[in-house]
């Protein structure tokens, strides 16, 4: 005979912010694991039309084995989530479970409202044993989540947001070598407060939370500058607090599958059991650098608490599951990034293009026409989105505006999993960006692909300078003087390249190459450089001043070990070599496409300069290039000349 469902549910009012009660428990991966649950020991996948089940086992108190059947985790980000789990054998039958979020009428400090937390649960005992354990295990669990979150309070109260509860632990912390490597690194960084959390980060936080650590994510939650906690990281590593490994992410649900110590273990092409792909190494998206704690400060060991829940794929705003013939509605958040809409394992996906269109027709496809049978329908308050099993009725669609109402129809044969997610990657620190920082090559020279390994990215910027006239200069003052102002100006460069967030690849006789994650770094140091080339001349005078020639250029290239440095190769490398080739001194060449960036059009604004648009045939490479010559201006043409700096701001207009 079958037991009867326990309903339970504890509901409460915290002062913290919906959002924040959404990162805390939505956490859940941490969340069991204080709460006293235990870790996942195995996880297999069964994934049939109708299901998308993770077969998971665990060992209550290390000793009873459990074993459970978990279907997906369904959520819309700060309101709620559930899961189902069916468990086979022990004394529960099936778990279903969640949270829901709504705001409270008490206003806090920051302007914000606190929150109204509900938890619910059902347990379905399978024997009269459940009856005894969900008391003390289920609903055990429920208050301790409850407590989980007064804790949080506690920790606002003293601003220590930055750190998380702990459940008890044994670990131990050599402390004076932490102390003693701390003091050399405190040395290099001015911001007291991003150096604390650090400390109290390694010294307090769980062995889950100081192993894989992902910069930018605690730079968010310690509230200080992303930029200037990657760089902590990296002299931390070199200091030997902290170690650092490479993580290739699955491109769909963006969840690390593989790792390499060093770079030179990284392999061509990985595979995701979850998403059913296989993908090869890209260096702009798919390879992560990640940080772990020195054993000689710490030895910690990670373990799996959860695999489904929300914060392990957070670019996922609603993930939720919709049977066969069945529609759910959703509502589209008030988010700047691009979304897209994709159905779990299949991939097809819906893009959200936020760029203004003539009309919603552009957006659609021509082969898609035949899909719409008059039952799509686009109003004021809703918009029907249909999927056939294949695709849905539009490859592209322009969201009206945040909180307009998607209802999502399933008319394929079988049940989908449904998400809504970002389309950028902003979160994760890439190789492609730390390969691109001076701090990186200079200290980790040894992290190299490895011999005949190649790797792409899909967007990098590439600037190649060089002497005008050099030839001549050798000749005009002589091979020794020649040679030290050209390695004085070499130091020039590296100056202007590295403030901009660039690092030099390789000198080439009086060239440079310097690669820069964005056009517009890039752009700005290039900018930088013709405007100060003067100064150079006037602090190291010779009887021939230097004149720089400039070329630059954004796109895809092939990062391989060449000498045992990272190199660049590929079409936009050969582009950005020969643009350099036009320059005729004291200007920069770029593309058009580079320039009509809006970053790049707002520095332009800045920099007192003239634009000239030109097309041009390169040597050895395919078609017609829309070319963009950049004049810098000097400081006396600026001043008296007015009318000429107008008209390069009326052609800069024209141009863009």
């Amino acid at each position: 005979m079958s037991l009867p469902a326990q309903k339970h549910v504890f509901e409460q009012e915290f002062a913290l912010s919906r959002h924040r009660v959404w990162e805390l428990l939505s956490n859940t991966d941490h969340l069991n694991r204080v709460i006293g649950l235990f870790p996942i020991r195995t996880k297999s996948f069964r994934f049939q039309t109708t299901d998308f089940i993770q077969e998971l086992t665990a060992k209550v108190a290390g000793v009873v084995p459990m074993k459970w059947q978990e279907h997906p985790f369904q959520w819309i980000r700060n309101e709620r989530y559930d899961v189902v789990r069916e468990y086979r054998g022990g004394p529960l039958k099936r778990f279903f479970g969640g949270i829901e979020l709504r705001d409270a009428e008490t206003v806090l400090s920051d302007g914000s409202r606190a929150t109204i937390v509900k938890l619910f649960a059902e347990f379905t005992p399978a024997n009269a044993a459940g009856i005894v354990a969900i008391p003390i295990v289920g609903i055990s669990s429920m208050r301790k989540t409850m407590k989980y979150l007064h804790s949080c309070v506690k920790l606002a109260g003293q601003e220590k947001e930055y750190l998380l509860p702990q459940p008890k632990s044994n670990f131990v912390i050599n402390n004076a070598e932490l102390e003693l490597l701390l003091s050399g690194l405190g040395q290099g960084f001015e911001d007291s407060r991003m150096l604390l959390c650090f400390k109290e980060h390694l010294k307090a936080s769980g062995d889950n939370e100081v192993v894989d650590m992902r910069p930018y994510e605690l730079a968010a939650r310690w509230g200080v500058d992303r930029e200037a906690v990657l760089r902590l990281f990296l002299y931390a590593t070199k200091l030997g607090i902290t170690n650092l490994s490479w993580h290739l992410i699955c491109p769909n649900c963006r969840v690390p599958k593989a790792g390499a110590v060093t770079m030179s273990g990284l392999q061509p092409q990985y595979h995701c059991d979850f998403c059913g792909i296989n993908y090869e190494a890209a260096f702009d998206r798919y390879v992560e650098l990640c940080f772990s704690v020195h054993p000689n400060i710490r030895r910690a060991c990670k373990q799996i608490f959860c695999i489904g829940g929300p914060m392990i794929t957070p670019h996922i705003h609603v993930q939720l599951e919709i049977p066969a013939g069945s529609s759910k509605t959703i509502f589209y958040p008030d988010v700047k990034e691009e979304l897209r809409l994709r159905v779990l394992r299949s991939n097809h996906t819906l893009y959200f293009q936020q760029e203004n269109k003539e009309s919603l027709e552009d957006a659609i496809s021509p082969f898609q026409e035949q899909l719409f049978d008059g039952s799509n329908s686009t109003t004021e308050d809703e918009t029907v989105l249909h999927y056939d099993g294949s695709q849905w009725s539009f490859l592209a669609f322009q969201m009206a505006k945040p909180g307009s109402a998607l209802k999502l129809v399933n008319k394929s044969s079988s049940t989908i999993i449904a998400v809504l997610e970002n389309c950028s990657w902003k979160d994760a620190v890439t190789a492609s960006k730390v390969t691109a920082m001076h701090e990186f090559r200079s200290m980790f020279s040894s992290e190299v692909l490895a011999p005949g390994q190649q790797v792409g990215i899909e967007s990098v910027t590439l600037l190649f300078s060089d002497l005008l006239g050099s030839t001549a200069f050798y000749e005009h003052v002589g091979d020794a003087h020649a040679y030290g102002q050209v390695r004085k100006h070499f130091d020039f460069l590296q100056e202007w390249v590295h403030r901009n967030k660039g690092t030099i690849v390789k000198t080439i006789g009086d060239a440079v190459m310097a690669v820069f994650e964005y056009p517009e770094n890039a752009v700005k140091a290039a900018l930088d450089i013709q405007t100060h080339v003067d100064e150079f001349n006037k602090n190291f005078p010779s009887e021939t001043p230097i004149v720089i020639k400039i070329g630059l250029q954004h796109g895809p290239a092939i990062v391989v070990n060449s000498n045992h440095i990272l190199d660049y190769f590929g079409r936009t490398v050969n582009q950005a070599s020969r643009t350099q080739g036009l320059s005729v001194g004291r200007d920069i060449i770029v593309s058009r496409e580079c320039v009509e960036r809006l970053g790049v059009r707002a520095l332009l604004d800045t920099y007192p300069s003239n634009v000239e648009l030109f097309e041009q045939t390169l040597k050895g490479i395919e078609g017609v290039l829309q070319l963009v010559r950049i004049c810098v201006l000097k400081s006396d043409e600026h001043s008296t000349n007015a009318d000429a700096e107008q008209e390069g701001a009326a052609s800069a207009d024209v141009l863009l």
